[in-house]
């Protein structure tokens, strides 16, 4: 299972790139988990959602600063987790630089979030972005501006991923059945699930319950 917009721009590198000496590079990807969700998934109320993203840009984006060729035909970034059809959070990522950007998103599950029911809340994570270059040739070989470039590391270590706080109880067989009434969850470990942009495996990894961290504070 993983994140993917599909097999050909991820090959090889392990990277999703465009790149344009001059003019405008737009881009409005949208990166589904693959195969598809088929359990249901009671989230933590207020637990945190986690996007971590590994960005290299190149060029300008900003419209109107003067200070590159951006005349109203650019868009800073903006990053989008969807749940199915469901927006889970949009966020306006305005603090990046030329070269590469770690980049972290946080986001706290409301009451409306909570539930994400199989298929029909497919995970999936769009990036928007429109970067513009002005590289041109000049004298003797030379060349001024800079070209645009957008790339995003497709993480097999998982240092691009997404992270959701799955409440334990979701894996009672009769919440998974789709019987009435949301599950309770017991003293035990909670669920990270993590997944990385378009390579690594799906896993649900173990966060200590609270006994277990009062235990370890003890010792």
């Amino acid at each position: 299972s993983h994140f993917n917009a599909n097999e050909t721009d991820n090959a090889g590198d392990n990277m999703y790139s465009q790149e344009k000496k001059s003019g405008v590079i737009s881009v409005d990807q949208r990166f589904s988990m693959n195969p598809q969700l088929n359990k249901r998934l009671n989230m933590t109320l207020d637990g945190e959602v986690r996007i971590v993203l590994n960005i290299y840009l190149d060029g300008d984006w900003t419209n109107n600063n003067n200070e590159g060729p951006c005349t109203n035909d650019c868009e800073e970034l903006n990053v989008t987790l969807w749940a199915g059809a469901t927006a889970i959070v949009r966020q306006h990522v305005p603090q990046v630089s030329s070269g590469w950007n770690p980049i972290t998103i946080t986001h706290r599950i409301t009451e409306e979030q909570v539930l994400w029911d199989a298929s029909t809340a497919n995970p999936s994570i769009q990036i928007e972005m429109k970067v513009k270059g002005d590289e041109q040739a000049g004298w003797l070989g030379t060349t001024q501006g800079t070209a645009a470039n957008f790339s995003l590391k497709l993480s097999a270590d998982g240092s691009t991923r997404v992270e959701l706080p799955i409440d334990p109880a979701s894996w009672d067989e009769a919440f998974q059945a789709g019987e009435d009434g949301m599950p309770k969850a017991e003293e035990q470990p909670g669920f990270l699930f993590m997944a990385a942009v378009a390579t690594m495996t799906l896993a649900a990894v173990y966060l200590p319950s609270r006994e277990e961290e009062s235990q370890d504070r003890r010792n």
